[in-house]
């Protein structure tokens, strides 16, 4: 029987099975802190699968992974859902990933290295963990009196400029996640949760707060904030929601569920701002004087 190793994740357990994926997880930063011990998963990815990619498919979406290292692919054929993972160098093993619509298993091939088996895990379980109202949302993650607010922008717009600025001016601010946190629903409260991907920043907890709003931000010459309409929030958040699952119909009404139940019990913001204290204090007040 193939080495298995089990995560608690967002509340929910997550079990990896695979001799080569086990070991590499056991080392690799940020799920070490998500092990524990149960007797039977509620989803696993398995590797050690073969299996042929259909002829014809309905491709998704696509795009290149790490700074131009390999090309990604989603599909679907049916009730079956494919992820494939190709390098440009061929001596790496590619993945191939196949997840029936419904099922609590994953069928992964192996022999993939440390950064797309960190990568394929997100896909899985954000495959498997969307009809439970949660998602890994592109996003750097602040906790401060025992409330998250989730920053959200693309990538080089400030985010974690935004939070290190958090960090450094605000007492009693820290870290939960740089860069996928787990957004939830649960009993009606939207609550956040660390998770084991975090970008470069090595910051992973196995933590769960109440989410006290969210801040999609922009650089400007100047601090400026403001509350967005409920049409306007949607728009700010479904672009950090995972843009591969955003592409297909199915995937995409539980995305939009998830962040009706949000945007009803939560402010968004719309933070215009400098690399500066001021704008920390700018986006902290909003949320935290307005509450």
């Amino acid at each position: 029987m193939a080495d298995s190793i089990s995560f608690l994740i967002a509340g929910h357990k997550f079990r990896v099975v695979g001799d080569r994926e086990s070991a590499l997880l056991r080392t690799m930063p940020g799920f070490p802190v998500f092990v524990t011990e149960y007797d039977q998963p509620e989803w696993q990815v398995v590797f050690g699968h073969t299996f042929e990619l259909p002829e014809q498919w309905t491709e998704l979406y696509n795009f290149v992974f790490e700074a131009d290292i390999m090309e990604c692919k989603f599909a679907r054929k049916g009730d079956v859902y494919y992820f494939t993972m190709d390098p440009y160098d061929k001596s790496i093993a590619p993945l191939r990933m196949r997840y029936k619509f419904g099922s609590n298993e994953v069928e992964a091939t192996e022999g993939v290295d440390r950064d797309m088996l960190r990568f394929a895990l997100w896909m899985a379980l954000g495959l498997m963990s969307m009809s439970s109202k949660m998602a890994l949302v592109h996003s750097s993650t602040i906790v401060h009196q025992n409330r998250a607010v989730m920053f959200l922008g693309e990538s080089g717009t400030g985010k974690s400029t935004h939070t290190r600025l958090w960090l450094k001016s605000i007492p009693d601010a820290h870290l939960l996640n740089d860069d996928s946190p787990v957004l939830a629903v649960e009993n009606g409260e939207a609550v956040v949760y660390g998770s084991p991907w975090s970008g470069k920043t090595h910051c992973y907890h196995q933590l769960r707060f109440p989410l006290a709003g969210v801040v999609r931000l922009s650089q400007a010459p100047y601090n400026s904030i403001h509350r967005l309409s409920i049409v306007e929030s949607f728009s700010a958040i479904h672009p950090s929601c995972p843009p591969a699952l955003a592409q297909d119909e199915r995937y995409q009404d539980m995305i939009v569920d998830l962040l009706s139940d949000v945007l009803s019990t939560v402010p968004i913001f719309h933070l215009e701002c400098l690399p500066d204290e001021d704008a920390a204090w700018t986006s902290h007040d909003a949320i935290f004087k307005a509450q």
